[in-house]
């Protein structure tokens, strides 16, 4: 009776441990001050352009490679599907751009979309959150339409280490480990996007195309994407 007792304990222990592993990236908020671009954006997948290992030890921890695996019970993998998708929620959460879309191939794009494909080079979160950095880089491109020319192109990297294991201040809490490992990656991500996204909005109101506020005050912004396009190209 009384083993039957502490079997039923520890599946109710058990039950009461689900964990959620999945990583959903969080994106930065809105452009202070958003421009209105006449600029509608289509993001493909992001290619896998890292190192060829899973996992990286080193004396004093290491690294896992999530573009090609994750870390059991703290993270899942990102296949380069997720990034494209992780950079279009962010452009489309800086309000800038009336329509921002995630697809998986160019034939899903229009002639008159901005058309952004990227490379990820390093996808390296520290197993432990110390005290080895963990390592981000992409490289991305922007052109218009399927034949266009680039007419952008963006290496971006971030690195930094959390200072703490991921299970600090947890005790037993598996999920506030997992979420602090996270928080730690969602940050350095969050990094790497918002200088990508700041960038390419730069590149369409630099060099006299800017927004002006008040009142009285009229965009120098030209209507059309075609317009825009036109300008960014001849000042290259």
């Amino acid at each position: 009776m009384k083993r039957l007792l502490v079997a039923a304990v520890l599946l109710a222990l058990m039950a009461g441990c689900a964990v959620n592993e999945n990583f959903v990236y969080k994106p930065a908020g809105p452009v202070a001050v958003a421009p209105k671009l006449p600029v509608k954006v289509v993001v493909l997948p992001f290619e896998d352009g890292t190192e060829d290992f899973t996992k990286r030890t080193t004396s004093s921890g290491g690294y896992v490679n999530l573009a090609k695996s994750g870390i059991d019970y703290r993270i899942n993998f990102l296949p380069p599907d997720q990034w494209g998708k992780a950079f279009a929620d962010d452009l489309a959460a800086s309000g800038a751009f009336p329509l921002v879309r995630f697809i998986y191939d160019t034939s899903e794009a229009a002639d008159d979309e901005v058309i952004i494909a990227g490379i990820v080079t390093k996808a390296y979160l520290s197993i432990h959150g110390r005290p080895d950095p963990s390592l981000c880089t992409v490289s991305l491109n922007a052109r218009i339409g399927k034949q266009g020319r680039v007419f952008w192109e963006k290496i971006t990297s971030r690195e930094e280490a959390l200072g703490i294991g991921y299970g600090e201040g947890c005790g037993f809490g598996r999920q506030c480990a997992i979420d602090q490992c996270h928080a730690h990656f969602n940050k350095i991500l969050r990094g790497v996007f918002l200088d990508a996204r700041q960038d390419l909005i730069s590149t369409f109101v630099r060099d006299g195309v800017s927004i002006k506020a008040g009142p009285s005050s009229k965009s120098a912004i030209p209507e059309s994407v075609d317009r825009l396009i036109e300008h960014i190209i001849k000042e290259k």
